[in-house]
């Protein structure tokens, strides 16, 4: 159903689109994800949990919004984040392993510094074409 929503969004956009209601380039886009996010950071703020979930509801259009304007399918977009994401944390609890740890010891400083060896490790090898 996810999958589904995501692309549900992106035409009701285009359809927005071709009525005319619509901004003349991203930079619209990037400030509506940003007050989206605001909205979402104060319904936080004040404990509002139905009113985060609305606006997270928000967010997620306003974001989907900008994959139509970079032509990018959101979907094949979010599965390759994700994918990202796994084969990324498969290394970082690698490395823990190596180094006699899990993450439940590790300070959020120390996960960070991992996540991003991590990441430049991935970025080296899918440039040099492995895996």
């Amino acid at each position: 159903m996810c999958m589904e929503s995501l692309t549900s969004a992106k035409t009701t956009q285009e359809n927005a689109s071709a009525l005319g209601f619509d901004w003349p380039d991203i930079s619209g886009v990037f400030d509506k994800i940003l007050e989206e996010l605001r909205e979402v950071e104060e319904a936080v703020a004040h404990h509002d949990a139905d009113h985060a979930k609305k606006e997270l509801g928000d967010l997620l259009f306003a974001v989907i919004n900008a994959s139509r304007f970079l032509n990018a399918d959101p979907v094949r977009e979010l599965n390759d984040a994700a994918d990202r994401f796994s084969k990324r944390f498969q290394l970082l609890l690698q490395k823990l392993s190596v180094q006699n740890t899990t993450i439940k010891e590790c300070t959020a400083e120390e996960l960070d510094a991992v996540w991003e060896q991590v990441k430049k490790e991935r970025a080296k090898s899918n440039k040099n074409g492995l895996t």
